[in-house]
């Protein structure tokens, strides 16, 4: 039986593409079409994924990671160098776009039903400043407990470490068959918490067909509104 519902954060909880493509047309050179923008978002997005414990591991500075990101995104589409001084204007923007991020439509009302019935969470990897703003734009704090909350920087633990959720239920005080996690990456979020006993919703909004998980997720979901259903389904299977 289902007692907890723990979420990741960028991409799951909230459109992370909106903000950065805000930034990106405040600060590149010309318009992109949807295209351009749909994969220089996956870019930048697989780099967070794939190269942040680089920044856990202090291989990279914090500065040195959000500068490699944006020059990473752009590659396949400008010849031109990326600048230092354009990669902080562009990380300015974007840190100022996310200060008008939002739950996905439906969010808000589902999370305050779950939170009547179960211990809601999160589990981040990531700067724990950051994090903690972008919570804090969503109001999570509405919904989960502090405790409840892991950022990766403040454990000194990671995903794909299967160790940072084993941690969360230990915390919380649930077995590991007890707590399902959702999350938009098919390895990073899917794989290390189907390793560590969990269920696993896989929110692939982005309908990521390339990179599949190692593991069968328990479901996949792939649009907000298939979301809020699951999770008003768990809601409705838990009260009867």
């Amino acid at each position: 039986m289902i007692k907890a519902i723990i979420f990741d954060l960028d991409d799951t909880l909230y459109d992370q593409k909106s903000p950065f493509v805000t930034a990106l047309s405040e600060t590149f050179s010309r318009p992109l079409s949807a295209d351009e923008a749909a994969q220089v978002f996956k870019r930048f997005h697989d780099f967070n994924d794939q190269t942040f414990d680089q920044v856990k591991d202090q291989t990279l500075s914090l500065e040195a990671w959000q500068t490699a990101r944006i020059r990473h995104a752009l590659s396949q589409l400008t010849t031109e160098p990326i600048s230092t001084d354009w990669a902080i204007q562009f990380e300015m923007a974007y840190e100022n776009a996310l200060s008008n991020i939002q739950l996905f439509a439906g969010l808000p009302a589902t999370l305050t039903r779950l939170s009547h019935c179960f211990e809601i969470g999160i589990i981040t990897n990531g700067p724990a400043q950051i994090q903690h703003n972008k919570l804090h734009q969503l109001q999570i704090e509405h919904y989960v407990h502090p405790d409840h909350i892991f950022i990766s920087e403040e454990l000194g633990i990671a995903k794909p470490d299967p160790s940072i959720f084993t941690t969360w239920a230990h915390q919380v005080g649930i077995k590991a068959n007890e707590a399902v996690y959702v999350g938009d990456n098919a390895s990073l979020d899917m794989t290390s918490a189907k390793h560590a006993g969990w269920q696993t919703f896989w929110f692939n909004h982005r309908q990521n067909d390339q990179v599949k998980p190692t593991v069968i997720p328990d479901q996949i979901i792939q649009s907000p509104e298939e979301l809020n259903e699951l999770l008003l389904a768990l809601l409705q299977a838990a009260t009867l």
